[in-house]
């Protein structure tokens, strides 16, 4: 025990003998405040011979009991172990009991039991008195008059402050629980967008591999053509053989003349362009589908896609991922609004998960779609309650 205090030491001795209740002639006053300390020495005569009793926390349970003539009572009272070997124990009364037996004489009894084994000594009675203070008998100054209760006031200070020691925490849990909410929602956004892209790159490399292999193919055929046409012209009467055998009869060039005149130029144009606007068609399809979006998360201006008395309890219209504005839904979670934002989250047509935010209050509710099974949840208030300190938001 540190620090002062007032202590009245007590020599009792463990015999059968009803002796009549000792008075000690030991005072305390009802503002001694974890200051009246009782020590005691227990003793056994042996042959007339008085010896230290050994006792400690090893082999004995030892409390003390108290009664004041008031009626005032303090119930079991747990004793320190001061010097076992000299059977030596302490115990400091409690200042709530000293106040409730005011002027009043107080009995007292110390228990002690064997570890393990019912075998309990029960201790003679000792007596002391508890006195009003001096400064509690002065009433003419109102002043010295909270002198008293001082104490009480600073214990009822110190209990408050742990209280709301105790809600800060509880407040900073409920806030890091927020945050791990929303960094693992974070988390699983950006991986789906990830897993999206790369699931878009390889699609558009896949595109361009066939893309090429088609126009490789074309030019195999047209190459395959211009063989077939050469091996064609093999052993084809020449232009002189056919000047000597043709005498008489129209000149090449005459014939190209005709053949030219007759010869429609704009078919084949038209042919040779058709070809190139067919292969160009494909290309810009193929590459739409590789780079574009095969579902809208947005509008196309990149606003929210805005649904209309969407049920929140089927959750019909918002299966699919993106981002919207739900303009007065019905079963809303929220009891006080109806509009607001969703954010769709969906993996399959089982694994899905929304998030509602009501267009004017800073809150959040989530839902999860778990299995076939399962189906929809309930609805999660995931930021009840919860307030950043040194903030004042609209909740």
């Amino acid at each position: 025990m540190d620090g002062f205090y007032k202590e009245a030491r007590i020599t009792t001795v463990d015999e059968p003998y009803l002796k009549p209740i000792s008075d000690e002639g030991i005072g305390f006053y009802n503002m001694d405040i974890n200051t009246a300390v009782l020590t005691f020495q227990v003793r056994r005569e042996i042959n007339e011979e008085s010896y230290p009793l050994e006792i400690s926390e090893a082999n004995t349970e030892i409390t003390a009991y108290f009664v004041s003539d008031n009626g005032s009572s303090t119930g079991r009272v747990e004793v320190e172990y001061v010097d076992p070997m000299q059977g030596i124990i302490r115990l400091t009364l409690d200042n709530d009991f000293l106040k409730a037996s005011t002027d009043t004489s107080v009995t007292g009894q110390i228990y002690i039991k064997a570890v393990g084994r019912k075998d309990t000594v029960v201790l003679n009675e000792f007596r002391f008195h508890v006195a009003d203070a001096l400064i509690n008998q002065i009433d003419a100054d109102i002043k010295i008059r909270y002198i008293r209760e001082i104490d009480d006031l600073v214990d009822l200070v110190k209990d408050r402050i742990e209280t709301v020691s105790k809600e800060l925490e509880n407040v900073q849990e409920a806030e890091n629980e927020f945050l791990n909410f929303v960094n693992t929602q974070k988390s699983e956004f950006v991986k789906q967008v990830t897993d999206l892209r790369g699931q878009i790159q390889n699609f558009a490399t896949q595109t361009e591999t066939e893309l090429t292999d088609y126009l490789n193919t074309i030019n195999d055929k047209v190459l395959e053509v211009n063989e077939h046409l050469n091996a064609a012209t093999e052993g084809v009467i020449t232009e002189q053989n056919l000047e000597e055998h043709l005498i008489g009869y129209a000149k090449k060039e005459e014939v190209g003349t005709e053949l030219s005149k007759k010869a429609n130029e704009d078919e084949f144009k038209a042919l040779s362009d058709s070809l190139d606007e067919m292969i160009q068609n494909k290309v810009n399809e193929a590459m739409k589908k590789a780079t574009g979006q095969q579902t809208a998360l947005t509008e196309q201006d990149g606003s929210a896609i805005r649904l209309d008395n969407v049920d929140l309890s089927t959750m019909n219209k918002i299966d699919k991922t993106g981002f919207y504005y739900l303009y007065n839904p019905t079963n809303s979670p929220d009891p006080d609004n109806k509009s607001g934002y969703a954010i769709v989250i969906s993996r399959s047509e089982t694994y899905k998960k929304v998030l509602f935010m009501p267009y004017n209050r800073h809150r959040i509710y989530s839902r999860n779609m778990m299995g076939e099974t399962t189906r929809w949840g309930s609805w999660y208030d995931a930021t009840k309650g919860v307030v950043i300190p040194g903030s004042n938001p609209v909740v």
